[in-house]
C-alpha cells in the first residue's frame, strides 16, 4: 500500500465506482459520516442552498447539489441525475459525478462517481432517523420500491435494528422483487413479496418508501394502514405517502426544512403540514423518541451535506491506501 502524494492545484484524484468499492467503506462508516454531518448542520456550520436542477423529461431530473461543512473542511458539489426510464437501457436510475474541493483554495481535490455515495448515504440517513425513532425490538419492516434504494435501506436498517426478522416488499416489477428477495434472503432474513402496498405495510414497525420520484404522484399509503409504534421513512418525496399520513402521525421530521419548502413551492408536497421538526435537531438532542403508542414520519429528500461528508472520508481513505487515478488539473 503506497500513500498518494497529490500536488494540490496541479493534480486531482479520480475515483470510479469500482475504486470506491475497493475502499471497503462500511455501512457503519457511512452512517458515522452522515451523523457527523447532521451535527454540523445543527451547530449552524453548514452552507447548503436548495438544489437547482433541470428536467429533460417530466419525471427525470438533473440536480446540482453544493455544500460546505465548515467544521469538517468538506466542500464540493454533486451533479446527479434520476431517470426512471434507464432500466430499458440497462442503466441505473441514479447516475452522476461528485467534485470535492479544497475549502482553503477552491481547487478541485477529487472527482468521483456518485452512484455508490448516493445509494449508501441515503440509506444511512434513514438509519440515523430509525435509531432515534423506531422501537428497539421491531421485527417486521416494509419496503415499497425494490430497487437499489430498497436493498440499501434493508441492509442499513438491519444493522441498527438487528431484531428485524422479516421484510415485506412491494414493487410493480416482479424482476425487482425477485432481485430484492434473492439478495436480502441471503442475509438470513425472510422476505415476503406483498401483493399490494397495504399488504406490505400492515403490521410493519418500519416502513420505507423509495419509489421513483415523479412530477404527478399518486400516493397510496394511508394512516389507517400504520400500526402504533410505526416509523415511516419517505425517501421518494410525495410519490407514495399521502398527506393524510403526515397529518395523522404524532411527529414529523424532514432532513432540511429549507429544501422541503423549496420543493413545496415547485409543486411537491401539496397538502402536507407546514409544521415539522428537522432531523439535525433530533440527532443533536440525544433524546430518542421511540414509543409503542406513537407513529412518526420522516421525509428525507437527500442532502448534499451527506454527500460531502462521505466523499471527504472516501477521499482521505483513498489517498491513504493509494487507490484511485491521479489526473492533471
Amino acid at each position: 500500500m503506497v500513500m498518494l502524494n497529490l500536488e494540490r492545484g496541479r493534480q486531482l484524484l479520480y475515483l470510479s465506482k469500482a475504486q470506491i468499492e475497493a475502499l471497503h467503506f462500511s455501512a457503519d462508516d457511512v452512517r458515522d459520516a452522515v451523523e457527523a454531518a447532521f451535527l454540523e448542520k445543527a451547530a449552524g456550520r453548514v452552507e447548503m442552498p436548495p438544489k437547482p436542477g433541470i428536467q429533460p423529461s417530466p419525471d427525470a431530473f438533473i440536480h446540482a447539489m453544493p455544500a460546505y461543512l465548515a467544521g469538517m473542511g468538506a466542500a464540493g458539489m454533486k451533479w446527479v441525475s434520476g431517470f426512471p426510464g434507464n432500466r430499458r437501457f440497462g442503466l441505473p436510475y441514479i447516475t452522476g459525478l461528485l467534485i470535492l474541493n479544497c475549502p482553503e483554495t477552491g481547487v478541485p481535490l477529487a472527482v468521483m462517481d456518485c452512484t455508490w455515495i448516493t445509494e449508501k448515504r441515503t440509506a444511512a440517513a434513514t438509519a440515523v432517523a430509525v435509531l432515534r425513532l423506531a422501537l428497539e425490538r421491531v421485527e417486521r419492516m416494509a419496503i415499497i420500491g425494490a430497487g437499489v434504494q430498497g436493498r440499501a435501506n434493508a441492509d442499513a436498517l438491519r444493522r441498527v435494528r438487528p431484531s428485524i426478522r422479516e421484510i415485506a416488499v412491494f414493487d410493480p416489477s416482479s424482476e425487482a422483487r425477485e432481485t430484492f428477495e434473492q439478495e436480502v434472503s441471503s442475509w438470513g432474513l425472510r422476505v415476503e413479496q406483498a401483493g399490494s402496498p397495504q399488504d406490505a405495510v400492515s403490521e410493519a414497525g418500519i416502513v420505507v418508501t423509495c419509489a421513483p420520484i415523479v412530477k404527478n404522484p399518486k400516493p397510496v399509503v394511508l394512516p389507517e394502514w400504520l400500526k402504533p409504534g410505526c416509523v415511516v421513512a419517505s425517501l421518494d418525496f410525495d410519490a407514495t405517502v399521502t398527506p393524510a399520513v403526515a397529518h395523522a402521525v404524532d411527529g414529523m421530521w424532514v432532513d432540511d426544512g429549507e429544501q422541503f419548502e423549496y420543493y413545496r413551492r415547485h409543486g411537491h408536497f401539496a397538502g402536507m403540514p407546514t409544521s415539522y421538526q428537522e432531523l439535525a435537531a433530533l440527532v443533536s438532542s440525544g433524546n430518542p423518541q421511540a414509543a409503542p403508542d406513537r407513529r412518526y414520519l420522516v421525509v428525507n429528500l437527500g442532502l448534499a451535506l451527506e454527500d460531502m461528508a462521505v466523499a471527504l472520508a472516501l477521499y482521505r481513505r483513498a489517498v491513504a491506501k493509494g487507490i484511485g487515478t491521479v489526473l492533471p488539473c
